[in-house]
């Protein structure tokens, strides 16, 4: 992240295959956050409440998943992608594709 320059990173679970409702918040050394509640001290003192475990292990487990599945997932996502949007172009009049077909994550069109 540091060589990035990403000082804030919101990741969702579901989005990954976890838990509907977690997500984790990436913030780098030094970024200053003032908490949106008070009340309790968790998460050096962010926010109120207690940390839904159970719902943080499958975050983590969803993503130890995503990872070791991520070279072949991509590959079946540039596939799909592709023939969806080969079928566009062949089948709509004056379609065309905005931005470059070959610098792209998988799973996006532009």
């Amino acid at each position: 992240m540091t060589k990035l320059g990403v000082h804030l990173l919101s990741i969702s679970a579901h989005k990954l295959y976890g838990p509907k409702g977690m997500g984790a918040l990436y913030v780098r050394k030094g970024t200053r956050l003032e908490p949106l509640l008070y009340g309790g001290h968790s998460e050096r003192d962010r926010r109120p409440g207690t940390e839904d475990v159970t719902s943080i292990a499958g975050l983590g487990k969803a993503a130890e998943l995503a990872l070791s599945r991520m070279k072949e997932e991509g590959q079946r996502l540039s596939r799909l992608r592709d023939r969806l949007e080969t079928g566009l172009l062949e089948r709509v009049p004056h379609a065309s594709v905005n931005g470059s077909r070959a610098l792209r994550t998988p799973n996006t069109t532009n």
